[in-house]
């Protein structure tokens, strides 16, 4: 599995037009990414031009589909500009329980 955090940030001014963005793109992953297992969008309360996405993918070819994507190119358009700076993906290993406990 891949795992990527990605906190972003965007222009005060843009908030209507950001969710807006946001929920056409989880839309269409879950429409279309089979493989995409996990993807969340979350909105920092205390200050809401802060945003992450938290997403999991099955595998390299499903994370590869995602980044090539139509709806994720037209996602990235669209909400790039309106960001303070490009989003970073982190990449993160999961820790699983241990049941041998």
């Amino acid at each position: 599995m891949i795992n990527i955090i990605i906190p972003f940030q965007v222009k005060t001014q843009s908030l209507e037009k950001v969710h807006s963005i946001i929920g056409d793109f989880l839309l269409e992953i879950q429409k279309n990414e089979p493989g995409t297992l996990l993807y969340k969008s979350f909105q920092q309360k205390d200050d809401p031009s802060k945003f992450i996405h938290v997403m999991t993918f099955k595998d390299e070819a499903a994370q590869l589909y995602h980044r090539q994507s139509t709806h994720c190119k037209k996602f990235v358009d669209a909400l790039y500009p309106l960001c303070e700076m490009d989003p970073q993906p982190t990449f993160y290993h999961e820790i699983i329980a241990n049941t041998t406990k």
